[in-house]
């Protein structure tokens, strides 16, 4: 275990080691990583609100406490993607960790399924 003065010992060195312009340019790419992230969040977050609006359900479940038990989001995506691809009516969309359903019967039926 080093602690928290070897982590920063250890930071140091690195930084001390690396070059300010690849610095510069980790720091740049990882900014505009976060902010594509937060934009995503945004406009997904938007886009949920008009499709609401249309008259679209948003189904609001957790994969993390499902009758599946604990399962990683990307099992409950493939597990529930497919159960859609099969049994739903009419549209659906991801947004957000969240499916949506144009046809509120095939809300229901993914509600009763998967919660």
């Amino acid at each position: 275990m080093i602690g928290t003065v070897g982590h920063a010992m250890i930071g140091a060195i690195v930084k001390a080691m690396t070059p300010p312009d690849i610095r510069k340019d980790i720091e740049n790419k990882m900014a505009k990583e976060i902010a594509r992230e937060i934009d995503k969040e945004i406009l997904d977050t938007i886009m949920i609100d008009v499709l609401v609006d249309e008259g679209w359900v948003q189904t609001n479940i957790n994969p993390a406490f499902t009758v599946m038990g604990p399962i990683t989001f990307d099992d409950w995506y493939s597990q529930t993607a497919e159960w859609i691809h099969i049994n739903a009516t009419g549209d659906y969309k991801l947004l957000n960790g969240q499916w949506l359903f144009k046809n509120p019967k095939d809300a229901t039926m993914f509600i009763l399924r998967w919660s």
